[in-house]
């Protein structure tokens, strides 16, 4: 049956509890500085507006658009009830920034999100489950965040053949570097590779924990990657990053992280046999990032107009997509995303 889905404009905000719960970063992984596509999820609070609190990492798809799990985007205190955040108090900063607490370094504020109704949080007790169910999100950003060009997204054949060959990915994203389990300003991304590995052998791991931690339910609408023990592993946080290939400077779009199983989560627990990370392969999710493109389409970026004084040194170009004329304004105006100068 198909999903349903939620446009989310106007919802309650998420509270502070939550928003202090970090994302991961890759422990024992590598600088991302200036990475052109790992971001940072940052959301305000209605009774706090003048604080910006660094949430989720995201992964940058387009200049508009990035995607991150849609548990990061849910008030995580009042589950099992699904309360959403605004997009108005929701940011994302630069890609391959340093973490910060200063409003005034987040550069762009999401306009819309795009999550599965049916998605619903993992419970961690004798019954529960191991996973979240659809969680995926797409949030559209009112203005563009960096120059780059639309990754590609892997297709089902792709990530089969990658598989095939043992190929390795690249997963990054913010938060916690060790077992202090602190955020802190100025902590930088950090990135890894790591084996793809094929379904059954990451299956056998999530059967492992299903049976030692007496869990029911697991999605498995899952891929898989190979985690060596004491090298470089996602931890608690990590949700929002993305595994992508990377192939001379262009990019394709794996899938959002799902989690990890059998790794250390930052000094909380320890290392099993055979620990795996787990993404959520991103072709399950082209619908919601249609909706997205559509969206983005439907709503081009117009820079704002800049007022100096009554000069008269404004230029007026126009700018054409399809049948649509717009003009725009400025002192070096510029065409929205979209759009080609006439």
């Amino acid at each position: 049956m198909k999903k349903r889905l939620i446009v989310l404009l106007s919802i309650l905000s998420l509270s502070l509890s939550f928003l202090l719960v970090p994302a991961n970063a890759i422990e024992n992984g590598e600088s991302a500085l200036n990475h052109p596509r790992i971001v940072s999820m940052y959301f305000t609070i209605d009774s706090r507006p003048n604080e910006i609190w660094p949430s989720c990492s995201a992964w940058l798809y387009s200049p508009r658009i990035v995607f991150t799990a849609a548990h990061c985007l849910y008030d995580g205190s009042v589950r099992p009830k699904k309360v959403l955040r605004t997009p108005s108090n929701t940011y994302v900063g630069l890609p391959g920034a340093l973490k910060t607490f200063k409003r005034s370094e987040i550069f762009a504020k999401a306009s819309n999100i795009f999550v599965y109704d049916t998605f619903d949080f993992y419970y961690a007790t004798a019954g529960g489950s191991l996973s979240y169910k659809d969680d995926f999100a797409a949030v559209v950003l009112e203005k563009p965040l960096a120059n780059v060009e639309v990754a590609k997204l892997a297709s089902k054949e792709f990530l089969s053949e990658l598989i095939a060959k043992n190929e390795f990915i690249e997963t990054g994203g913010y938060g916690y570097h060790n077992n202090s389990r602190q955020v802190l300003e100025g902590d930088e991304p950090k990135k890894a590779k790591l084996q793809l590995i094929p379904f059954e052998t990451g299956m056998r791991t999530v059967n492992e924990f299903k049976q030692k931690w007496f869990r029911n339910y697991f999605q498995e609408d899952a891929a898989f990657v190979k985690i060596s023990k004491n090298g470089a592993a996602p931890c608690d946080g990590d949700s929002g990053s993305s595994y992508f290939y990377n192939e001379n400077g262009k990019y394709t779009h794996m899938g959002v992280t799902m989690g990890m199983i059998g790794t250390p989560n930052c000094g909380i627990d320890t290392w099993s046999e055979n620990p795996v990370g787990v993404f959520r392969p991103i072709y399950f999710d082209m619908e919601l990032v249609k909706l997205a493109e559509k969206y983005v389409a439907d709503n081009p970026y117009v820079e704002p107009k800049i007022w100096n004084g009554g000069s008269s040194n404004k230029i007026i170009i126009t700018c054409v997509k399809g049948k649509v004329t717009k003009k725009v304004i400025g002192i070096t105006p510029k065409c929205p995303v979209g759009y080609k100068k006439k």
